[in-house]
């Protein structure tokens, strides 16, 4: 599995906003600034996360993104589905039972004079193991939530206005 690009954009804008005093849409213009993508890109990546209900829109002249719920309420699977899609990585397409099933196991070993066949765990269970690690994955992704790896002061949840500093300091090239 290879993860779009799109999804540790998703990730520092889900953070950014994670930061960000609630009460102040974050202008998305900023946003794509920050990040060095196009408006109309970030849209893109906004309408995925939109979507899945982790953030929204705030339109007027002091409207921008703000996230829909608390960052301790966000996983990391939640962005990760949202960007990436909750199917599964591998799918079965029942070629490995097509291939290697034996349902004539007898007329098989008669004509290549087997004495036994031993196919305990045959190739096509094969695939069980991507589905296992896939589920771990999205098991470990779920374990930790946007509001767990943002910054703190004096023990307490960093939240300001990113406009400011976005502003005055925009992103290194």
């Amino acid at each position: 599995m290879k993860a779009k690009p799109s999804l540790e954009q998703a990730l520092c804008i889900v953070a950014l906003l994670g930061i960000q005093d609630r009460k102040i849409p974050l202008h998305s213009h900023l946003v794509a600034e920050r990040l060095g993508i196009s408006t109309s890109y970030l849209k893109k990546i906004m309408q995925k996360l939109a979507g899945a209900d982790i953030v929204k829109t705030v339109s007027g002249r002091d409207g921008g993104v703000v996230l829909t719920r608390d960052p301790h309420q966000i996983t990391l699977l939640d962005v990760f589905d949202a960007i990436e899609g909750a199917t599964s990585f591998v799918k079965n397409t029942g070629l490995v039972k097509k291939v290697f099933d034996f349902d004539q196991k007898q007329t098989f070993m008669q004509m290549y004079d087997l004495a036994d066949l031993k196919d305990q765990q045959p190739v096509a269970n094969v695939l069980a193991v991507f589905a296992d690690a896939e589920q771990r994955y999205r098991q470990q992704l779920a374990t930790l939530n946007i509001g767990d790896i943002l910054p703190t002061t004096a023990d307490q949840p960093l939240l300001l206005d990113w406009t400011k500093w976005l502003t005055q300091h925009p992103a290194a090239e």
